[in-house]
């Protein structure tokens, strides 16, 4: 008994730990608190009523069908407990539940004890009577509450029963009444609603009609309000065909764009867009709801690229798409086998049912059509679907060919604008080639005389000395002068060709061959690829060949520390005429992007000690021969100018 008492006084703390888990696990932990304190006085009181218990009798607790709940001890606390439990909401399945992990704790709590195996058997009994008479107290005192909350009940429900009767008797007078009021309300709400549906429906489809020649007007506005200036003809289609499927201006389910080809009397498919909903409630008056992005994916939508490859052949005098074109409105089509066999084909590929077709009108012409249905709901087109299409045609036309007088006027003004500056820029370049010409006349003739008089004074002192260096640089200066000058007076007097038979590969052997010393000492790797067979032209030799020079010159100048250097000639095609391609190409820099357009502009140029003149002088000798010189720059770097002149086989 000692031992029994022991263990149970002992394993308190380990009694909370094994309840709570145990209410956690199943669902009994919400009607709980969390305080671990609070469920340590639980144990405690349930294991001090152990104790007492065994203190008063060692026995094993009988079980009786009528205890004494004042004389037992046990039977009382389970009756004080049932109380504070119903107070709390827990039900007698709940507390029952939460006893059986109570006594399961004590249980285990008594198999880890080291208790002989007899005296382990008896505490077992002991501890699962204990737990049987506080759960008879429990299930005593939850019966006697029950039984008289029932008696209140059935007391309750007999004073209940008797008003009841009283009030169903006055009940059963006012339904009688009451049935009596509503058969002659439902006559009069008969009669009511039948002239409310006919005025709603009248009112509706006034309704219907206001919208739609609401929505019409809206449109056309806005259409007759475009500003032109910055819109595209390709924009322009997007927004034909998106404001015709568009919420909430929505009239059709889809619109096809098919252009008119007059020579093959053909319409060839172009863009489709289906109807789309918009986030606004109005669409701006400007059209900007269409972006950019909205045309490429309507111009590359699955819709689309079928299109582009379809096409609806028109036959004199047959089939709603001739008429259309010829009669230049709008038709409509409801049954499929009324078309003819190329028109049919195109519907049946596109599932074109119920279908309208709107021309696309200049002021002299119908340039395509637009086809329009509704795929997904299968809505048929109506009467007034053709009468806004016609309205829209024509909207849609005087929009077109503004746009066109537009574009037209802004071609025109921008070419009287080029022409004009070009103008400019020639005057303002022929007065600089003539001041140009008249300074390096004036300027040549002073320059040979210094240049002689130096080359005397060399041959007179001793090489070597440092009046000698300094000789040699006025020398070499006045030779780049001289040259400078040279190409100013040949850029300003006008070119006379001297025409004879010439080859190119000599012309271009030439020019290297002239340059053979600058291409050694700038360790430059020179690649030739010239064609086995002759490439003769008509042309002057010498101009060429000063072309070549210019173009190897410079192509030397970006590679002073080295580099490779590829010349090759092919025959080709220049228009109609037989043409030879020579390229030149580098390891440079290359030529940047703002440079390329200025290349060729007279006096032009990146040198610290250039003219500006090499380039255009041989793009002029170029043109003078009809041909013409292209640059581009290479993906690993460098330059390559491509010479095309025609020649004769």
């Amino acid at each position: 008994m000692q031992s029994l008492t022991q263990i149970i006084t002992e394993g308190e703390a380990a009694l909370v730990e094994r309840v709570m888990l145990y209410a956690d696990r199943m669902g009994y932990a919400k009607y709980t608190p969390l305080d671990p304190e609070i469920w340590k006085i639980a144990i405690h009181g349930l294991s001090a009523g152990l104790t007492a218990a065994l203190q008063v009798s060692a026995e094993i607790p009988e079980l009786s069908p009528d205890p004494e709940f004042i004389i037992d001890r046990i039977t009382a606390f389970g009756v004080e407990q049932a109380r504070k439990h119903r107070s709390r909401g827990v039900s007698l399945e709940m507390f029952l539940g939460l006893m059986k992990y109570f006594r399961q704790s004590y249980l285990d709590l008594l198999d880890d004890s080291t208790l002989a195996s007899g005296s382990r058997t008896w505490a077992h009994t002991y501890v699962e009577r204990y737990f049987d008479r506080i759960e008879l107290g429990f299930i005593s005192e939850w019966e006697r509450a029950a039984n008289k909350l029932k008696l209140q009940q059935e007391q309750l429900l007999l004073a209940q029963n008797s008003e009841l009767s009283a009030a169903n008797g006055r009940l059963q007078q006012e339904i009688i009444d009451r049935k009596k009021a509503e058969r002659q309300i439902k006559r009069l709400n008969s009669d009511l609603e039948r002239r409310v549906a006919t005025n709603t429906l009248q009112l509706q489809r006034i309704l219907e009609q206001n919208n739609y020649k609401l929505k019409e007007l809206l449109l056309l506005n806005r259409f007759s309000s475009l500003n032109l200036s910055t819109i595209r003809l390709n924009r322009l289609s997007h927004i034909i065909l998106a404001t015709l499927t568009s919420e909430p201006l929505f009239f059709f389910e889809r619109a096809m764009l098919l252009l008119l080809n007059e020579k093959a009397e053909v319409l060839q498919g172009m863009l489709g867009v289906m109807s789309r909903e918009e986030s606004t409630a109005h669409l701006p008056a400007d059209f900007s709801f269409i972006t950019d992005t909205e045309m490429n994916q309507d111009a590359g939508s699955p819709l689309s690229q079928e299109l582009k490859s379809s096409r609806i052949t028109l036959k004199k005098g047959r089939g709603i798409f001739y008429r259309v074109v010829t009669e230049k409105r709008v038709l409509a089509l409801h049954a499929r086998s009324e078309l003819e066999a190329e028109a049919a084909e195109f519907c049946s590929r596109f599932n074109c049912d119920s279908f309208a077709v709107m021309p696309l009108m200049g002021k002299k012409r119908v340039f395509g059509v637009i086809i329009v249905d509704n795929p997904q709901t299968g809505r048929r087109i109506n009467r007034n679907d053709l009468k806004f299409l016609q309205l829209f045609a024509n909207h849609v036309g005087i929009a077109v060919e503004n746009l066109t007088l537009f574009t037209n006027l802004e071609d025109a003004n921008r070419r009287i604008q080029e022409a004009q500056e070009q103008l400019i820029h020639g005057e303002r370049l022929a007065t600089i080639g003539e001041l140009s010409a008249g300074i390096a006349h004036e300027l040549k003739g002073p320059m040979i005389a210094i240049g002689g008089f130096a080359r005397r004074l060399a041959r007179k002192i001793p090489a070597g000395s440092q009046e000698a260096g300094y000789i040699t640089t006025i020398i070499e200066e006045e030779q780049r002068l001289e040259k400078m000058l040279d190409e100013v007076l040949s850029f300003s007097r006008k070119t006379t060709l001297c025409y004879q038979r010439c080859s190119i590969t000599e012309t271009v052997d030439g020019a290297l061959a002239i340059l053979e010393h600058a291409v050694e000492k700038n360790r430059v790797q020179l690649l030739k690829s010239f064609p086995k067979k002759e490439i003769m032209l008509y042309g002057d030799c010498q101009q060429l060949k000063q072309v070549f020079i210019n173009l190897f010159h410079n192509a030397l100048d970006v590679m002073h520390t080295g580099g490779v250097l590829k010349v090759s000639i092919t025959a080709a095609q220049l228009g109609k005429r037989k043409a030879a391609v020579i390229r030149i190409s580098d390891t440079g820099c290359g030529i940047s992007t703002e440079m390329k357009n200025s290349i060729f502009s007279p006096f032009f140029t990146t040198k610290s000690n250039g003219t500006g003149l090499g380039l255009p002088i041989a793009n002029r000798i170029v043109a003078n021969h009809g041909g013409k010189i292209r640059v581009r720059n290479h993906a690993a770097g460098g330059a390559e100018f491509t010479v095309l002149l025609p020649c004769e086989a």
